[in-house]
């Protein structure tokens, strides 16, 4: 295969995954929600440290196994959970 041929591959294959984090990310944060109406109604504040930090130590575990930087890892996750806790207010 020719470079350019396989360039366009994998730069299909990359656009495609694009689209499926866009879309489970719309499904989490549609999960979100559920769980901001959840903790409305039972008076439950929005940060529950103790998840968050479990949560995030747990997904860095998983990143390293499969060698992604930890410092992306943190970012992404960070950036993910202010939009959480956006939504939970």
């Amino acid at each position: 295969m020719e470079y350019k041929e396989l360039l366009e591959n994998y730069r299909a294959q990359i656009d495609t995954l694009d689209k499926e984090i866009i879309y489970l990310l719309s499904r989490r944060f549609t999960i979100v929600n559920q769980i901001w109406i959840l903790k409305k109604e039972n008076n439950i504040k929005p940060l529950q440290n103790n998840r968050w930090n479990r949560l995030l130590n747990e997904n860095i575990e998983v990143w390293n196994e499969l060698e992604v930087s930890e410092s992306i890892i943190r970012d992404i996750w960070t950036r993910i959970h202010e939009e959480s806790l956006k939504i939970e207010k």
